[in-house]
């Protein structure tokens, strides 16, 4: 049983970044701030590698990229309500700018999609008029890369029904385990 979670967890995942109306379309993603805090917000999730790691679109400018670079571990956690599944993956962020994955990620920012990476101030600046936003033709765009270590599954439904597990990657080869719900 524990290998059909593991197999649906990535199965889910993997429908995360094919099927545009999927809850795995985004996901909350936690970083570790500068000043000790956790940081958390909502990205969409972008693809996941055949190595099964996940990626995400960022802007290279972003506070995100400050503190991968200060402390690479993170999180993401997914969530899908109609089925009352939790997904959560922690590991190893990897920023990409101008590498393979990088240049096999750049075609796809294309029309509107440029707008969330082209701004004249980085992301997060205060500015005075929502609708004046200064564009340049920089496109300021990073692939973020989670090398996951460890899976935790929950299935939230009504008792006797919930069922936790936990995933953890050791030497190359994926351990599973019950949790207690």
């Amino acid at each position: 049983m524990l290998i059909d979670l593991f197999n649906e967890t990535w199965k889910e995942l993997e429908d995360g970044t094919k099927k545009h109306s999927h809850p795995f379309r985004t996901c909350t993603l936690a970083t570790s701030e500068i000043s000790g805090g956790i940081r958390q917000r909502t990205i969409n999730f972008r693809g996941l590698t055949k190595r099964k790691t996940l990626l995400f679109y960022t802007d290279l400018r972003s506070s995100k990229i400050e503190q991968i670079k200060k402390n690479p571990k993170g999180s993401v956690l997914f969530y899908n309500h109609s089925v009352q599944l939790q997904i959560f993956l922690s590991g190893i962020f990897k920023i990409h700018l101008e590498d393979s994955l990088w240049n096999d990620h750049v075609v796809n920012i294309e029309g509107k999609s440029i707008n969330d990476y082209n701004t004249q101030y980085a992301p997060g600046k205060p500015i005075k008029n929502p609708i004046a936003v200064t564009r340049t033709k920089d496109l300021n765009f990073a692939v973020l890369e989670l090398i996951p270590d460890t899976i935790e599954y929950l299935k939230l439904r009504d008792e006797p029904g919930r069922i936790r597990a936990v995933f953890k990657l050791k030497d190359e080869e994926w351990e599973k385990t019950f949790l207690i719900p």
